[in-house]
This record gives structure tokens, C-alpha cells and sequence, in this order.
């Protein structure tokens, strides 16, 4: 029996003298270590991470917030708003605090992010999966408890547009900030200061210009707990595109397209050229209203009055190609018009405007009748039968045309047509 409890006997004293040795070990270690390692293992000792840093739980941790933004991209296919940015926070961990006199003097103390308790302030209104940060950044301590945390993040989100005068169109582009998991009650977010746009972005974006940005307070209800609520931060990037980009890519082609427009019905009807370039005007418009088709936003609000002044265009030159084809026609007749028509033709060409804009272009001899004895004109659209007796109907419908357009692109210019100077931005 003897033999049986020495080897128990055996195991517990070599199990006894591990501990010691294990303890004698530990304590040389710790006396060996530097100030500052002593002084983060007794803060850390029994620390936990996932309980919020305060001696009542009742009272609020103020969380100061800041964000400098770097770097902003908008992606006009995704509809998509990109930025790059510092995030600062800065709060107060009553379980962080230290005397200097004891270690040193030493005032601040470098500690891991996973090591401590950090405010889950996240994103709320992200693309999902596209952001990209991390909490595992190093934090610095003070000797009073204040924690300042600072990590390089990117935050994806939408934006909000207003089209009205696309391509001229404002984009509020706002990032909404709150905790994730405490309610106003237990986090008080603060802005750490005001933010200013001379002080913002330091790289500048080469497609859109940031106008304004500004910061907004609101509350939200607590996604846990139907009583209670959650405070955020919005910040809201107002942008628009440069007006170098917009006058060469999206305002030079419906002004070419006007153009083409009134020069088509400037052409002689019967020319086989007004034929071509009403009908390669046609198409160009089509054209037009298909690229401006992927160009225009999808997102956002108001219709665009570009696209009401590309599908008026679009309606003047078609309008322009069947008047084209039906004025090529009344040339090739060889009946008399109408009496209707010819006298509405004659008391027109016998008034100034008809004598130096319509008659004295084609027709000098004409002209000089009609200044001899105006009564005598009544036969005038049958006066050169040699000629289509449709000539001068023809021609008076012409230049109706060409004024009526001249006149309609003049006010759809001055109420659907977009400049730098009609567009004011929000706040």
C-alpha cells in the first residue's frame, strides 16, 4: 500500500514546485519590465473591452467626433459617392487614469485598439460591403482617462440629386455617423469642431467641384429599444460638375444641333443638300437623346429641362425633314393653287416684310411690280408660268418656318436651357 501512494505522493510535490517556480519566474519578469510596460499591465489587468467605461451606468460618454476628408470620387455609372478621410474621436475612460509621480512621469501611454473599449460610431446609410475601415488602429492614453483614436477609413454611399438643370445638376451627397449598438442615452456624439470648406478637402476632384459642406444633428429612434433614441451626425457634400467638362461634352451638341436645325430650313426646298441635312439632323437628334438617355441620373428628382430642350429639338426637326419632303412636292406641281391660298400669298407679299424678305431674294422683277402698282399684284403667284405656280407659296411657308423655329429655339434657350449661372446650391 506504501508502494502504491508514493507515486501520488511524487506528482502532487513536482506539480507544488512548477507553481512555484512558474510564480518566482512571473514575478522576476515584471520586476525586470520598464516602467511603461508595468503601467499598461496594470491598467489592463482585468480590463474589459466590451463594457462601456464608466463608473455609473447611467452616465453618457461624450464622444467628440472629427472627419477630414482627403480624397472624394462620384461614380456617375453606380451612382455612387466615394470618400476618402481621417477619422478622429476622442473620449474619456475613467478606468485609464494613472498617477505619473508613479510611473516615471509618464503622461500618455500607446495602447492597441482591440485592447481597450472603443465607440462603435460606423457608418449608418453605406453602400453595403464597399466601406473600409478598421478599429484594430493604436489609441493614445492620457493620465486623466482621455483616449484619442485615429484610423484612415473610405465610407461609400449615394447621393441626391437635383436635376432640374442637368448637367448643371446639385448632388447632395450626405454620410451619416451614429453609434451602432448604444443609444443616446449611454453615447453623447459630438462634433469635435466646426467644419469649414477652405479646410476640407485637400485633393482636389478633376471632374466635380465641391461647393459646400456642412454638418447636421439629428435623431433617429433606437434600432433596440422603441423608447429610446440615437444621435447622429450627417455630413452632406454638395458637388457639381466643372463647367469646362459641361460646355464641351453636354451644352456644345444642342446648340450644333439648333444650328443644323435652322440651316435646314434656310436651304432652298427644292436642294437636294436640304434634303441630306434634314435628314442626318434627324438622326443626330435621335442620337443625342439616346446618349443623354445614359447620361441623366437615375436617381434623384425634377426632370431634367435639358431633355424637354433636346425632345422640343427633336420634334423641330422632324418637323423640318416632312416640311422638306411636302415643299419638294408643291414644286413639282403644275396646277394653279388654290384662290385662298394665292390671295393669303399676295396680300402678304404686298406688305414690307414680304417685299424685301420674300420676293426681292428670288425674284428682282417681281419686286419692282410690285413697287410700280401694288393693286395690280393679285396674279402674282401665276405671274411666271414658266415657273412652279406654287413658287412663291412655297416660299412664304419657308420662311414662316425658319422665323417660327428661329423664334421657338429663342425661348426654349431662355426657359430650358442650362447655364452656370441658373444653377444656386443648397444647404
Amino acid at each position: 500500500m506504501n508502494r502504491k501512494f508514493f507515486p501520488v505522493l511524487l506528482f502532487i510535490l513536482n506539480i507544488m514546485c512548477i507553481d512555484v517556480t512558474a510564480d518566482n519566474r512571473q514575478t522576476c519578469s515584471l520586476e525586470n519590465k520598464s516602467t511603461m510596460v508595468k503601467l499598461k499591465r496594470n491598467l489592463l489587468c482585468e480590463y474589459d473591452s466590451d463594457v462601456r467605461p464608466v463608473q455609473n451606468n447611467n452616465n453618457k460618454t461624450r464622444v467628440d467626433f472629427h472627419l477630414k476628408p482627403y480624397f472624394f470620387e462620384y461614380t456617375q455609372e453606380s451612382e455612387s459617392f466615394e470618400l476618402h478621410t481621417w477619422v478622429a474621436m476622442s473620449w474619456n475612460d475613467s478606468h485609464l487614469t494613472w498617477d505619473p509621480e508613479q510611473y516615471d512621469n509618464i503622461k500618455w501611454l500607446p495602447v492597441e485598439g482591440y485592447q481597450i473599449w472603443i465607440p462603435d460610431i460606423l457608418m449608418h446609410n453605406e453602400k453595403i460591403g464597399e466601406s473600409l475601415f478598421s478599429y484594430q488602429h493604436k489609441c493614445w492614453v492620457s493620465k486623466q482617462g482621455t483616449v484619442k483614436w485615429l484610423m484612415a477609413a473610405k465610407y461609400v454611399s449615394y447621393c441626391v440629386s437635383d436635376n432640374t438643370w442637368w448637367p448643371y445638376n446639385i448632388m447632395n451627397c450626405t454620410i451619416q455617423f451614429g453609434s451602432w449598438s448604444h443609444s443616446g442615452d449611454e453615447i453623447e456624439l459630438n462634433l469635435y469642431q466646426n467644419v469649414s470648406l477652405q479646410q476640407t478637402v485637400e485633393s482636389k476632384n478633376v471632374e466635380w467641384d465641391l461647393l459646400n459642406l456642412y454638418v447636421t444633428r439629428w435623431e433617429d429612434r433606437y434600432k433596440f429599444n422603441s423608447g429610446s433614441t440615437t444621435k447622429m451626425l450627417s455630413y452632406h457634400f454638395i458637388l457639381r460638375r466643372h463647367w469646362g467638362i459641361i460646355r464641351i461634352v453636354y451644352l456644345t451638341p444642342p446648340i450644333v444641333l439648333m444650328v443644323i436645325t435652322l440651316t435646314t430650313l434656310w436651304l432652298e426646298s427644292k436642294s437636294f443638300e436640304r434634303m441630306i441635312l434634314a435628314n442626318i439632323n434627324f438622326i443626330c437628334h435621335l442620337l443625342a437623346i439616346q446618349d443623354m438617355h445614359w447620361e441623366i441620373p437615375k436617381s434623384g428628382f425634377n426632370t431634367p429641362k435639358m431633355l424637354f430642350f433636346i425632345e422640343s429639338s427633336l420634334g423641330i426637326a422632324a418637323f423640318a425633314l416632312i416640311l422638306t419632303s411636302i415643299l419638294r412636292q408643291l414644286q413639282e406641281l403644275t396646277t394653279e393653287p388654290p384662290m385662298w391660298i394665292s390671295t393669303g400669298t399676295t396680300s402678304i407679299l404686298h406688305s414690307r416684310i414680304g417685299r424685301i424678305l420674300l420676293v426681292s431674294i428670288l425674284d428682282p422683277t417681281a419686286t419692282a411690280k410690285i413697287e410700280v402698282d401694288a393693286d395690280d399684284n393679285t396674279d402674282l403667284v401665276q405671274s411666271n408660268s414658266k415657273k412652279s405656280p406654287w413658287r412663291y407659296v412655297v416660299v412664304l411657308i419657308g420662311w414662316l418656318a425658319f422665323l417660327s423655329t428661329l423664334l421657338a429655339y429663342i425661348m426654349l434657350l431662355c426657359t430650358c436651357f442650362p447655364t452656370y449661372y441658373t444653377v444656386t446650391h443648397y444647404s
